[in-house]
């Protein structure tokens, strides 16, 4: 079971890396706003799957990040809030 300010920490982690890429910077910004908003768990947490399944689909992603990506849709798949 995982819980939004778990996975906030986990999209901030992303932030703080030197080597990720500034779409990904923008696209986490949005999804921190996501976590943000008020609204039933299960929503907020399948428009943030969403999100990340944008990036993934992105081929310019660093693998670091990628495994990252996929750690942090695993734990939006647990949410239970």
């Amino acid at each position: 079971m995982a819980t939004f300010p778990e996975v906030a920490d986990a999209l901030r982690y992303l932030l703080d890396e030197q080597g990720t890429p500034k779409n990904v910077r923008e696209r986490v910004n949005r999804m921190l706003a996501i976590i943000k908003e008020e609204g039933e768990a299960r929503m907020k947490a399948d428009k943030l799957l969403m999100e990340l399944d944008d990036l993934q689909s992105d081929i310019n992603i660093p693998t670091y990040v990628r495994t990252q990506i996929w750690g942090i849709a695993g734990m939006l798949e647990r949410i239970e809030e």
